[in-house]
């Protein structure tokens, strides 16, 4: 008989279905697939739910860059202030920060977009109600975008 691998001096019979070590009662998980360790029965983590330190500097600076540019094309250039424009920035800004963060929708890149989205009406000189629109349109176009 085998000892468990994480009780030494248990004997069992048992072994992991994923990854064959032996183990004991105390350390089996029950799944579809058969019993497994406590490691191997973890649920994984989506990779749609972990943003790398690189993809979250290219997140920024794909946001940055377009809520700056977008808030310095309404509001400086073409002096526009309807709530459709500043929904519009707010979605290419949530559009920029998605494809920036690979393809992430998580609550933190949507926090990002909006501050993105808010910071760039500011610097354009855009009213509150502008920077609100925008962050809010990020916000949302993240949140319920299916990519």
């Amino acid at each position: 008989m085998a000892e468990c691998a994480f009780h030494p001096g248990v004997e069992t019979n048992v072994r992991c279905a994923e990854c064959e070590r032996p183990i004991c009662p105390k350390d089996m998980v029950s799944t579809p697939v058969g019993y497994k360790c406590r490691e191997c029965a973890r649920p994984a983590k989506s990779a749609l739910h972990f943003v790398k330190p690189r993809q979250w500097a290219l997140g920024v600076v794909a946001g940055l860059s377009a809520g700056v540019g977008g808030g310095i094309l309404l509001g400086w250039v073409l002096r526009f202030g309807s709530w459709f424009a500043y929904i519009g920035l707010g979605i290419l800004v949530g559009e920029a920060v998605r494809r920036g963060t690979g393809g992430h929708r998580t609550p933190g890149v949507t926090a990002l977009a909006a501050a993105c989205a808010a910071f760039g009406a500011f610097v354009g000189g855009l009213e509150i109600v502008g920077m609100a629109m925008a962050s809010v349109a990020a916000a949302f176009y993240l949140s319920y975008s299916r990519r």
